[in-house]
């Protein structure tokens, strides 16, 4: 299994590490998955997030190339900043969902799954004639510090300098002389950012936040955080055969560029003719949705759960769940099949859980 540039900090800390995607991660440290979301959502954690694949597109031909291969307007995304999107091959399977950020008309950075990095870059690689790519993950660490802390944590490492940064925007900044790339991103349902930099610097990054009281925290409780904000997971709620639509996404399909190379799939008939919904469930009786359980209204099956946890926050069992978008109705009662058992739970609008108002922390 490959290992991150902290891999000896989590054998320190003596994390429970396990195989994703490849890579040894740990899934939690001694706190556990419970507290590890308390410190998220009451304060600030920080998850490695290096096994994240970062490739970068450089050429003059850059903006062509991302039009071309993103179903994204690029004209309007502004230097500086990001955007969530999906990459689509030719057959209409989604191969990812991804960041991607504007460095300069000549200069893209995207952020890609772990689990997917090796079939994304082959299939970005097959579509280029025209631009530089260069895969950096190996090169640079990256952290993500989340929670309602994470501003003002990175503010008093950095003298202020994310004071004004915005929601998915980034800058170039210095924590204590080292170059970070910080930007303002995340996937927990809580403000924060994620950092990436050069291997050379990640202990002393890692060291730095650490003694401001940032907990690590593993992928366990990072899993359960992203359920409980109605966050997609590639693999769970996406996966190659996903209707864009069906899955919530269908937002994120803005091009209208005839460059793109799925333009007439997403400006067609066929994806607005889904037949699927993704909803939120929260189990009534005691027991874990997991992945693949059937889901059934008067014996019949509607559907499958995608992702399943039990939520601290809502003191519940909760789940994401794939179903006929027919039966797709707030407080709609259903039961999910566990083993030999059924549950009782009831629909209800994702997200389970929503951050307070966002607020631009201010530091003296």
């Amino acid at each position: 299994m490959k290992k991150t540039i902290f891999y000896n900090k989590h054998k320190n800390l003596e994390a429970k590490l396990v195989d994703f995607a490849g890579w040894e991660m740990p899934i939690n440290y001694s706190a556990g998955i419970i507290k590890e979301s308390g410190f998220v959502r009451d304060s600030c954690g920080m998850f490695d997030v290096s096994h994240m694949g970062r490739i970068e597109i450089k050429g003059k031909n850059a903006t062509k190339f991302i039009e071309k291969i993103l179903p994204i307007d690029v004209n309007k995304i502004k230097i500086s900043a990001a955007k969530y999107t999906l990459l689509i091959n030719e057959k209409k399977e989604i191969l990812d969902d991804l960041i991607v950020y504007k460095i300069s008309e000549e200069e893209y950075l995207l952020v890609i799954n772990a689990s997917n990095t090796s079939e994304d870059l082959k299939w970005i690689t097959k579509n280029n004639k025209e631009v530089k790519i260069l895969n950096i993950t190996d090169n640079t660490g990256m952290l993500a510090i989340q929670g309602p802390e994470a501003i003002n944590k990175i503010n008093l490492l950095s003298n202020n300098a994310i004071n004004d940064l915005g929601r998915y925007k980034y800058k170039d900044i210095e924590i204590n002389g080292i170059s970070v790339f910080v930007a303002r991103t995340g996937y927990t349902g809580e403000d924060g950012v994620e950092l990436i930099f050069d291997n050379n610097d990640a202990e002393k990054i890692w060291d730095l936040l650490s003694a401001k009281n940032i907990e690590p925290c593993g992928l366990g409780s990072r899993d359960l955080l992203r359920i409980e904000a109605g966050l997609h997971l590639y693999g769970h709620e996406i996966n190659k055969n996903s209707n864009p639509v069906d899955i919530g996404l269908g937002r994120v399909l803005e091009s209208k560029s005839t460059s793109y190379i799925n333009h007439e799939y997403i400006t067609g008939n066929d994806i607005k003719s889904g037949s699927q919904s993704l909803v939120g469930l929260i189990i009534k009786d005691r027991g874990i949705a997991r992945e693949g359980n059937d889901i059934y209204i008067d014996g019949k099956i509607i559907g499958k759960i995608t992702s399943g946890t039990h939520s601290p926050r809502i003191n519940s069992a909760i789940a994401i769940g794939k179903i006929d978008k027919n039966f797709n109705i707030i407080e709609n009662e259903v039961k999910i099949k566990v083993r030999e058992k059924f549950l009782e739970a009831k629909i209800v609008k994702l997200p389970f859980y929503r951050r307070k108002k966002w607020v631009m922390y201010l530091t003296t």
